[in-house]
């Protein structure tokens, strides 16, 4: 094992330790009261980007409840290098966006395009206006829903009798926005910032809830919770239906997703189809460093919050994916793959194991009741990345180009936040039938 494999879970654990994070938001708090500071969050509000309209709507109660003052910063182009497929990002947002309307109770028209580039700029402009201004998520609310419902007449009308910002100095301050925003240490709008930690969109909402109920001594938190749960009801009618997950060894994402498509499989008698794909970068996708760092926090925190255990970290990027996915074909053949993936995501995301050794490697085949010198012989065979360049393509036909993706029947769900959807979806086929 190299000395950075050695040392990578070592700072990974200080980095997404629960008592270190405890410890920052203490400081903060401290350091607010001493200055009599009320509680802000900057919120990064982009009129073209459908969660950040959807975060507006819960805004209002949110902050009623728990006390908190928005700061708005108002956001157009994004850094391009973290949109590595932009296109298949651009139209998954409109599919995905009323989907989490729903999970969340919140509005976003079913089927909606990409709304009129001058209607945004014009919204944009507005708002750019009017950020210091008390009533900016009322007039931020009303202008989204016009936009994405193609009321483009009614938001020009609006901009004759409303503050707007000159054109010029809004692409000037459009533009270092943009450029600082990496610097600032995050990458997507419909993101909230507070006492250091970033909060996106309605599904990390229930994160800073459970932070500020400590500050405020509030405890009725179940509004912003309930999204997450499964009810694991009855449906006969699943049984045997096809279950397609889209996994990658280096993304943390995937393995905090696996115990509960698990039990999900399982409860509904579902066929668990596993495809493994690259990692991005190793698809010759760059991953730029702020990007990482959030994940890998961000996931602590997804985490702790499922309970499962996370934080000691090698990244296998490399020779441990690699060594990972030749011994996909061997673990299927056995009908061992979900048993070989569960221990090696487990291995690598919290038990500072580097798969890229044979030391290591070996430990998590014999735990999966494999045996070691058979799966030396599938190390030496290319064979899997044919089948791995199948699956990508495959998962990005289907609409999606990241990790872990589901595909159920004719739906495909990116990312493990959608988890309870699948199930709904689930249920609902039943009732359909």
């Amino acid at each position: 094992m190299s000395i950075k494999n050695r040392l990578m879970p070592v700072f990974a654990r200080l980095i997404t330790s629960r008592s270190l994070r405890s410890l920052k938001r203490q400081w903060f708090e401290l350091r607010r009261g001493i200055t009599n500071s009320p509680a802000t969050a900057t919120f990064y509000y982009r009129a073209d980007d459908p969660y950040s309209w959807l975060l507006a709507q819960q805004l209002p109660e949110f902050c009623r409840r728990f006390q908190l003052q928005i700061r708005p910063r108002v956001m157009l182009g994004l850094p391009e290098e973290m949109y590595p497929e932009p296109t298949l990002y651009r139209q998954w947002c409109l599919e995905d966006a009323p989907l989490c309307a729903r999970l969340h109770g919140l509005t976003f028209p079913e089927h909606a395009c990409a709304p009129d580039r001058k209607a945004v700029m014009a919204v944009t402009r507005i708002l750019l206006a009017q950020e210091n201004e008390p009533g900016f998520l009322s007039i931020a609310q009303t202008l989204s829903r016009k936009l994405w419902e193609g009321q483009v007449d009614e938001i020009y009308a609006m901009a004759t009798h409303t503050g707007v910002m000159d054109e010029r100095q809004a692409e000037s301050v459009l533009e270092e926005r943009k450029n600082n925003f990496l610097a600032e240490g995050h990458y997507l709008t419909g993101t909230l910032h507070y006492g250091g930690e970033w909060y996106w969109g309605p599904d990390r909402l229930d994160h800073l809830a459970e932070r500020l109920a400590q500050v405020t001594g509030r405890s009725d938190m179940d509004q912003w919770l309930t999204w997450r749960s499964l009810s694991l009801k009855p449906a006969s009618h699943a049984r045997g239906n096809e279950l397609e997950l889209f996994f990658s060894f280096r993304s943390p994402y995937s393995y905090l997703a696996l115990d509960r498509i698990y039990r999900l499989a399982r409860h509904y008698g579902l066929k668990l189809v596993i495809r493994p794909v690259l990692p991005m970068v190793m698809r010759g996708l760059a991953v730029p460093k702020a990007k990482r760092l959030y994940i890998l926090t961000d996931a602590a925190r997804e985490a702790q919050r499922a309970h499962v255990p996370f934080g000691k970290v090698c990244d296998p990027v490399g020779a441990g994916v690699e060594h990972c996915m030749a011994l996909w074909p061997y673990a299927e053949k056995r009908d061992k793959l979900s048993d070989f993936v569960f221990n090696a995501a487990t291995a690598i995301w919290s038990e500072g194991v580097d798969v890229a050794s044979d030391r290591g490697l070996r430990g998590v085949v014999e735990e999966t009741g494999l045996d070691w010198t058979t799966a030396q012989k599938y190390l030496a065979d290319d064979s899997w990345r044919s089948r791995a360049d199948s699956n990508r393509e495959t998962m990005m036909a289907a609409g999606s180009w990241g990790v872990p993706s589901l595909r159920y029947q004719d739906t495909m769900l990116w990312g493990q936040d959608r988890i309870p959807l699948l199930e709904q979806l689930i249920l609902n086929k039943e009732h359909d039938q």
